[in-house]
């Protein structure tokens, strides 16, 4: 099964440090934002200082936490996925899940897509080959990625970041 160690180095590597967007007014550090920090109940209370003060080493406990061992994605056995998964989830939330089950049915598995991941989804991906897989979720996340661009032209900007980190 997939270890959470190499999946979260590559995504603070793909996060970088601290940002406060002008345009969106979101505030950043490691990829974790405030708004998330306070409404997922781990610092109601945090503010700016508190985003660009985080560590690394808390940014991973809060990744860990509420990405990784939320969604179970250690039952991932194939560690390249693990971390793709793990690393589009924590870009694009938990739709990331259903655009790999989608990717799961394209490849020939069976699964709703519903963004839960359980047995049947687990026992799915797992019997699948891991790089077809993979390609299928690539694939089915760029389509997305493009949507989310063509319907915002607030987020058109950042379409060719997105590309870039799911190629990676």
């Amino acid at each position: 099964m997939a270890e959470f160690q190499p999946a979260v180095t590559t995504t603070l590597q793909n996060e970088g440090g601290f940002f406060h967007n002008q345009v969106t007014g979101e505030i950043v550090n490691h990829g974790i934002t405030l708004k998330f920090v306070q409404s997922s109940g781990y610092k109601p209370g945090a503010d700016e200082a508190f985003i660009r003060n985080l560590s690394t080493a808390e940014a991973s406990a809060i990744y860990q936490t509420y990405f990784w061992n939320r969604y179970s994605l250690g039952s991932i056995a194939d560690q390249s996925l693990a971390n793709k998964v793990f690393d589009l989830t924590v870009n694009m939330g938990p739709a990331a899940l259903k655009l790999l089950q989608t990717a799961v049915n394209a490849c020939g598995g069976q699964c709703a897509v519903d963004g839960v991941l359980g047995p049947v989804s687990f026992a799915q991906i797992n019997a699948l080959d891991p790089v077809k897989l993979l390609a299928e979720f690539k694939a089915v996340t760029a389509e997305r990625y493009r949507q989310i661009a063509a319907n915002n032209p607030q987020l058109a900007g950042d379409l060719t970041g997105w590309l870039s980190r799911l190629n990676s």
